[in-house]
């Protein structure tokens, strides 16, 4: 089974327009600075990490809702408008070959990394990922993978296995930029990747201790 992944992709440098035009009401002026203040209150607020249960199966079903049209395909490599009970269930299972980590902010998850135990190879696994529209940009689909290293790292898994689409730079940038063993193969608009987790990682597994990951 593949399982492609997704996170947040780049956007053009922000560009600076100049409007020429009378000057905005004082009202509409309130309104956009009150915007502009939720949105960095709510960019300052501590994201919490944690293991994802059957529990949390509507959670999910709320995060994969709000992927916009680009971030769902990027992830399933095509438009998903709904998706059933028993994938949802799947995707929160908690099981030798499976496992999830989910970012929350406040009561609302916005981005989850899971991995999907290889059965042939039980030391490799697929690693998917998704995090919200309205969460990029602020790396917590680097900590989501992290986590989840650290508890794939604990139960025997050395490597993560992803195929990504080769046009998803962000999420190709995030696994090079991690400082792990990283091999690509390209097969046609698609790249393979293998992560090796890192030694030292994979020797502290089952201590109790883990790497001073990079936050």
């Amino acid at each position: 089974m593949r399982v492609p992944v997704i996170a947040a992709p780049f956007t053009k440098a922000q560009r600076l327009i100049m409007w020429a035009g009378p000057d905005p009401e004082p009202t509409a002026t309130a309104e956009a600075a009150g915007a502009r203040r939720r949105s960095r209150d709510a960019s300052l607020r501590p994201i919490r990490l944690r293991s994802l249960t059957p529990a949390d199966a509507q959670h999910m079903t709320d995060l994969l809702q709000r992927l916009s049209p680009q971030s769902c395909y990027q992830r399933y490599f095509r438009l998903v408008r709904s998706f059933a009970p028993a994938d949802i269930a799947r995707f929160v299972a908690v099981n030798p070959g499976h496992l999830a980590v989910g970012a929350f902010d406040g009561d609302d998850l916005v981005g989850a990394a899971q991995y999907f135990r290889s059965s042939e190879h039980p030391d490799h696994a697929e690693v998917a990922l998704e995090v919200a529209d309205s969460h990029h940009r602020r790396r917590i689909g680097a900590r989501l993978v992290q986590e989840l290293a650290r508890l794939a790292a604990e139960v025997g898994i050395t490597h993560f296995t992803a195929t990504v689409l080769a046009e998803n730079r962000a999420v190709l940038g995030l696994m090079r930029h991690s400082g792990w063993e990283i091999a690509t193969t390209l097969d046609g608009t698609n790249v393979d990747v293998v992560m090796t987790l890192p030694p030292q990682l994979v020797a502290t597994a089952g201590r109790g201790a883990g790497p001073r990951w990079r936050r």
